[in-house]
């Protein structure tokens, strides 16, 4: 699936890159993002894992007809934390978990009128990750431990939306859009243990019109 998943990519990006010339419009500009991050995982276990989390990057917006382009989320620092907390056995188990990533979105979009809907695939390079477990008894001092399960390098979901785009002038547009990343693989290398992040973004963006 993955290699299918990659040449699926390949091919998108590379019709956008011939096919630029031909496009009616071309918009491009800086974006930033809110996430809010879900950790689902086969395994049975006591913690709920959630978190909110940034993206910072840009955004190319590509019309080639009334109702036909393509837009390209690149997403220089995607940020996808969770955390989790439970208490039992007089004791606070608190765990945090870090992972941000450098992840590009080429979709497909339909547009109507300023509102638009976007679907197509999104490729995940990892650029860090981290995370602590810290168990607190009722009453004694708390105690920290690394976490240290590997986590994947690449990562691949589908990316789905909607959003609305408003003129501001003649060459500046401001998007607004609403985004959910379906997990396709797992996050964490964990054998027999399926585990992704589902992802849902709120994004602004600030377009300019360059052709």
């Amino acid at each position: 699936m993955k290699k299918i998943f990659v040449t699926f990519s390949v091919f998108v990006l590379l019709f956008f890159a011939i096919n630029t010339s031909f496009a009616q419009e071309v918009l491009l500009g800086p974006r930033i993002s809110g996430n809010l991050n879900i950790l689902n995982q086969q395994a049975s276990t006591n913690l709920s894992y959630s978190g909110i989390g940034v993206g910072i990057g840009g955004t190319l917006d590509v019309t080639f007809s009334k109702h036909v382009g393509l837009m390209v989320d690149l997403t220089a620092f995607d940020m996808r934390n969770v955390s989790a907390s439970n208490t039992a056995n007089n004791a606070t188990t608190d765990v945090s978990l870090t992972l941000s990533y450098l992840t590009i979105d080429p979709m497909f979009a339909l547009n109507f009128s300023g509102f638009y809907m976007v679907a197509g695939p999104s490729l995940g390079i990892k650029l860090g990750s981290s995370g602590t477990e810290t168990q607190t008894p009722a009453n004694g001092n708390p105690t920290v431990t690394t976490f240290t399960t590997k986590t994947n390098s690449i990562v691949f979901d589908i990316a789905t939306g909607v959003g609305y785009t408003f003129k501001l002038s003649q060459d500046m547009f401001m998007g607004t859009d609403f985004m959910v990343y379906i997990p396709l693989s797992n996050t964490y290398d964990l054998p027999g243990n399926s585990n992704s992040i589902l992802t849902l973004k709120l994004g602004v963006s600030l377009k300019f019109n360059i052709m």
